[in-house]
C-alpha cells in the first residue's frame, strides 16, 4: 500500500513538474524558477509582435487562429495529462481571456493588461509571481 502512494504522489509531482517545466520555458526570463510580472510582460509583449503580422495593432481573428494553431502544437508534444495541465496555464493567452472588449480582435494594450489577470489566475498564494506550488492542482 505505501509503495501505491508514493507511486500516485511520485507520478502526480511528475505530471506538475512537467507543466511548470513547460511553462519556465516559455515565460522565465532569468532561469531562477519563478515567472514574476514583468516577465509575463515580457514575454505576451514579443507574442504579440510575433502574431500581430500585419503590424496593425491588434491580433485578429485570423492572426489568432495562427497563434492558437503554434500553441497547440507545442502543447501536443506532452503527455495527455500533462496536455490537460498545460491547457489550463495557457488559457491566459486565448483571444477569449484577452479580447477585453468583445470585439474579436485583441489589442497590444489588451494582450498585456490580459497578462496582469493571468498572473493573478495562476499565482495562487498570491506573492506576486508563479512557481511550482502555484501550477499544482
Amino acid at each position: 500500500m505505501a509503495a501505491i502512494v508514493a507511486t500516485v504522489v511520485s507520478t502526480a509531482a511528475a505530471a506538475q513538474s512537467a507543466s511548470l517545466e513547460h511553462f519556465l520555458e516559455q515565460w522565465d526570463g532569468n532561469g531562477d524558477a519563478i515567472v514574476t510580472g514583468a516577465e509575463i510582460r515580457q514575454g505576451r509583449e514579443q507574442r504579440f509582435y510575433a502574431f500581430d503580422v500585419d503590424g496593425n495593432g491588434y491580433i485578429d481573428q485570423q492572426e489568432y487562429a495562427r497563434f492558437d494553431k503554434v500553441r497547440e502544437a507545442g502543447i501536443a508534444r506532452f503527455s495527455p495529462e500533462d496536455q490537460v495541465n498545460i491547457r489550463r496555464v495557457a488559457k491566459g493567452l486565448t483571444r477569449e481571456w484577452n479580447d477585453a472588449d468583445g470585439d474579436g480582435r485583441v489589442s497590444r494594450a489588451e494582450f498585456l493588461d490580459g497578462g496582469d489577470t493571468w498572473l493573478k489566475a495562476l499565482d495562487k498564494d498570491g506573492d506576486g509571481a508563479v512557481t511550482l506550488k502555484d501550477l499544482g492542482p
